[in-house]
């Protein structure tokens, strides 16, 4: 048995193009900035200066977002550059997103002399429920596809205007963006559930954000439909090898987290359980 996806990407397509997945990229930007400034107030951060972050990284992440997805496809779009700028019809990369965010967020938090590692502990749930709401956006979008199976929770697309390869339309494939989906509100939920005994020691929530994270890009890659056109090196895709460097380099700032929180003084009588 398979899902059957018919539903246009397209909710307006004249005079401006907006998409289903920006409708939901939206959404999840929103209900991710609630939660931030909800918040706040447990990681002693107050809720303004978390706004005014948060807002500085929304440009930031565009950018990086839409920057990445142009130069991972740059064939495509080096013959068709009037598509660049439009980004409200789709095409992120997450890691563009991330990084580009995060740049953005970290040299306001540096300039405000905010906590950094409190705030990156804050964002690590709201950016995990983001992410799940702008998959929600691909299922409907097409893009992000999976390759062809047989297994019975597959996805087949049937609307022309889906963002599935050509060739691909009316068969049966790796609900891919499902999964990523269903990994970070997984994620999120454990991060969120465990925040009172992770949050004394910080950078630990966000840095397992991290791990978490590059582990779902690295191996749900490989049932993507566009895994042979994206390899770049070592047949891995450039955001495989990301998340490669990321989960290295989150590892060995937890390992170094945890070593400095237990040879603090302060932590003597102080365990993981005690409420902040």
């Amino acid at each position: 048995m398979t899902v059957t996806i018919g539903l246009n990407p397209y909710l307006v397509d004249y005079p401006v193009a907006i998409t289903w997945y920006l409708v939901l990229l939206l959404a999840g930007l929103l209900i991710s900035l609630f939660i931030a400034i909800k918040l706040s107030g447990k990681y002693g951060l107050d809720g303004r200066s978390t706004l005014f972050a948060l807002l500085t990284a929304i440009p930031g992440g565009l950018i990086g977002a839409r920057l990445f997805h142009v130069i991972d496809k740059f064939d495509y779009y080096s013959v068709n550059l009037h598509l660049i700028p439009l980004f409200w019809t789709g095409g992120f990369s997450q890691y563009g997103m991330l990084i580009g965010g995060l740049s953005f967020a970290l040299l306001f938090s540096w300039l405000k002399k905010l906590p950094v590692w409190k705030f990156l502990d804050l964002i690590a749930v709201p950016l995990l429920i983001g992410l799940s709401f702008g998959r929600i956006g691909c299922v409907i979008h097409g893009c992000c596809y999976g390759n062809p199976t047989g297994l019975p929770w597959s996805f087949t697309y049937t609307n022309p205007n889906s963002h599935v390869a050509p060739e691909l339309l009316n068969k049966a494939l790796h609900p891919a963006q499902a999964y990523e989906a269903i990994w970070f509100l997984a994620l999120g939920s454990i991060l969120f559930l465990t925040a009172r005994y992770l949050r004394p020691i910080e950078g630990i929530t966000f840095l397992i954000f991290i791990i978490g994270h590059s582990a779902s890009r690295f191996l749900i890659f490989f049932s993507r439909g566009e895994y042979q056109e994206l390899q770049v090196a070592l047949n891995l895709t450039q955001a495989q090898l990301i998340s490669v460097l990321f989960f290295i380099t989150a590892v060995f700032c937890l390992v170094r987290r945890l070593r400095l929180y237990r040879q603090t003084p302060s932590t003597t009588n102080k365990t993981p359980h005690s409420k902040t």
